[in-house]
């Protein structure tokens, strides 16, 4: 607890509060008894509260610390990877050391941060949730270091990025583009397309991961392009994305005959390669794919959408759980892999039909053997593996705000910032 102590000085007497932020003594001296009081009585108030700080803690600028967060952030007792701590790097540069890098932690006050944020929200509204997100997570370490009693991030909402909806890829347009592109690249078209992997995680694939025996093909890394260090390879995403998938046998069949025609023999040699033999890297992707989009007749496509077309065929199976959606696509958030379900025409008559089969059933007047059986095959999409709460036309909690900004990849409420570079 705090404590008040006079002392005689050549200016008359003076009074000393004393007391503690994490095992550290402090002083605070006041001309008046009244006001030593006072101020030990807010600090015995907040340290029942858990919010006593060091106050000289919140002196030291944002820019610095900020620096110094990146450098040394754990996640789940890991280092960052190299491409999150050059996203978040990006961010600082871009969006928060311009406003707040020169601005000591104790002075960044919720007005700064809505006027920052409106700002920066006119010039991207994307750009301003990843680095609101990434500044609220680094002032609740700042929270946590005792520099500062509350996070100033208070917008409510302000860390949800608005999901732009991409192209949806007919599956025949997917073979087309197979067999349009480069011979050596048409398997990592069929794998991207049916088994949804991501780009740096086909760039990384080496003959280790695949499995001709069970079909299979694993997840252990990816490839990134980063500034200063080239080509690096680097766990999955996530948790989540270090899983083994199951290939349709048209699929299975293509990589065999890549393998024996286009791989090395050796155990670490990559599935996909230039001509040279070297490695493949995402240029050499970007121009493969360009060329066989203009083949093709499509416009506006990314190798990405392939993953996207993967995803949402498998969502469309009423026999698949979210669960097994999520496993598959190598999500951690059920809110991310709920993107990949799509309202289509095709799917909208399904539907229909669906509902068709439903209100047969419960009509007693057409009442029959046939009636009373919904048609296969006309789910409504993923099947929850547990129960859903109900929609509401009011705005969603905190909690599902949170949910919503985890899906965005940056934190909090868990995992680490993925924030594009």
């Amino acid at each position: 607890m705090a404590s008040v102590r006079s002392r005689h000085t050549p200016q008359g007497i003076r009074y000393d509060v004393r007391y503690r932020v994490n095992g550290i003594q402090h002083t605070k001296t006041f001309r008046t008894h009244e006001d030593a009081k006072s101020f030990r009585r807010k600090v015995e108030s907040e340290e029942l509260a858990g919010l006593v700080t060091d106050p000289k803690g919140g002196e030291r600028h944002f820019g610095e610390y900020a620096d110094a967060w990146v450098a040394h952030r754990l996640v789940k007792g890991r280092p960052l990877t190299p491409a999150t701590a050059q996203g978040y790097r990006a961010l600082l540069r871009r969006h928060l050391h311009p406003t707040f890098g020169a601005t000591r932690i104790r002075q960044i006050t919720p007005e700064r941060i809505r006027l920052w944020h409106a700002e920066t929200t006119e010039f991207s509204r994307d750009q301003a949730a990843k680095g609101y997100r990434l500044l609220r997570a680094i002032l609740n370490t700042a929270v946590a270091d005792g520099l500062i009693g509350r996070n100033p991030c208070t917008i409510r909402g302000a860390g949800i990025e608005q999901a732009r909806e991409r192209p949806m890829l007919a599956t025949n347009t997917v073979l087309e583009l197979a067999d349009a592109i480069e011979p050596r690249l048409r398997c990592l078209v069929l794998l991207g397309g049916f088994a949804g992997m991501r780009s740096g995680e086909l760039l990384g694939l080496q003959r280790r991961d695949i499995d001709p025996l069970h079909r299979t093909v694993t997840v252990e890394r990816q490839a990134h392009e980063l500034t200063g260090l080239g080509r690096v390879l680097i766990p999955p995403k996530s948790e989540a994305g270090r899983r083994t998938v199951a290939l349709p046998s048209f699929v299975r069949q293509a990589l065999e005959e890549h393998l024996r025609d286009s791989v090395a023999p050796a155990i670490d040699a990559f599935i996909f390669t230039r001509p040279t033999g070297l490695p493949l890297r995402r240029q050499d992707l970007s121009h493969a794919w360009t060329a066989a989009c203009a083949v093709v007749g499509v416009e506006g496509l990314r190798p990405h959408d392939l993953r996207h077309h993967a995803a949402t065929v498998i969502a469309r199976n009423p026999s698949v759980t979210l669960r097994e959606l999520m496993a598959t696509i190598g999500h951690s958030s059920h809110v991310a892999a709920l993107r990949y379900q799509h309202a289509t025409a095709e799917r909208s008559r399904e539907i229909a039909d669906y509902l068709d089969g439903v209100i047969s059933a419960a009509r007693p007047t057409n009442r029959s053997p046939e009636a009373t059986t919904v048609p296969r095959g006309c789910g409504m999409g993923v099947a929850w593996s547990e129960p859903v709460a109900k929609r509401s036309s009011r705005k969603g909690s905190p909690q599902q705000d949170e949910l919503l900004e985890a899906a965005g990849g940056i934190e909090p409420p868990y995992g680490a910032l993925q924030a594009p570079a």
